[in-house]
């Protein structure tokens, strides 16, 4: 195997590779709904600040990871548990980056690639924190994006049609001066 190639992407050409970038999520996580995920991803592609990055190796797509601003209006940390100091769930559209899916196909995972796709996906976004949401009883991947400096910051419920039915939330300041968190 060589080193992948890691290209950003836009809306249009995230909508052009999107058939591709849904095989690689359907062999990284095999038990998900790929309705939802479609529904979901081709409406957040068409949002305000929406990035992708792709790996490709050979030319063939191993790996993915995109995300959005979270809007004023975002319901991402609705009914978090624990309570957050007042003004952490505030929302500006230019306050928090969610990274919505990181994908790596399994046979080529633990080589950085999944790193590698974070650390482009937000190296240049000027929001002052980022966050993304696991499902709780997936520890493994926790514990990865806990050594890549995430902290856990509560839980969410998921709604009907989700993957699942509870999310944890974490976040990561993406400027050294951000706090993610008065606790």
């Amino acid at each position: 195997m060589g080193q992948a190639e890691v290209s950003r992407l836009g809306p249009g050409d995230a909508r052009a590779q999107f058939d591709e970038i849904q095989q690689v999520y359907a062999v990284a996580f095999p038990n998900y709904d790929l309705g939802d995920h479609r529904r979901r991803t081709l409406r957040q592609i068409g949002s305000a600040g929406f990035e992708a990055v792709t790996a490709r190796e050979n030319g063939a797509l191993v790996g993915f990871a995109y995300g959005l601003p979270l809007s004023a209006r975002s319901t991402w940390w609705d009914g978090l548990r624990p309570l957050q100091p007042d003004g952490f769930a505030v929302e500006t559209g230019r306050r928090t980056f969610a990274v919505i899916d990181l994908a790596v196909l399994p046979s080529h995972r633990g080589r950085g690639l999944g790193r590698r796709l974070m650390d482009e996906l937000l190296g240049s976004r000027p929001e002052e924190r980022a966050t993304l949401a696991t499902v709780p009883d997936n520890r493994e991947t926790q514990r990865m994006y806990e050594r890549w400096g995430w902290s856990l910051v509560g839980r969410v419920l998921g709604v009907e049609g989700e993957t699942s039915d509870a999310f944890d939330l974490y976040v990561i300041a993406l400027r050294p001066e951000a706090p993610t968190s008065s606790r």
